[in-house]
């Protein structure tokens, strides 16, 4: 698995999209900000817990340049219903 969080892989789905969308809401998210953590809360997946945070490059070691440490305090989740996501266009 890679530490680069230049492709924010997670956006491109519509779980990504919405929790985005609801984050934005709150207050516009920096432009290093990735989601990096997605996952169906118990058992009967109708809602997944989406996370995310802000990231910056590392300035040594084996991931120097690439947008690899996150920032401390920028953690956000977002709560995305499967409904939302059938009906996400």
């Amino acid at each position: 698995m890679s530490s680069d969080m230049t492709v924010d892989i997670f956006a491109q789905e519509s779980y990504g999209k919405i929790a985005i969308e609801k984050l934005n809401a709150v207050s516009p998210l920096p432009k290093n900000f990735r989601l990096y953590e997605c996952g169906w809360l118990g058992n009967t997946r109708q809602v997944m817990r989406v996370t995310g945070a802000e990231f910056r490059p590392a300035k040594s070691g084996p991931n120097t340049g690439k947008l690899a440490v996150m920032i401390p305090k920028t953690k956000q989740t977002a709560y995305v219903t499967a409904e939302e996501m059938n009906s996400h266009t």
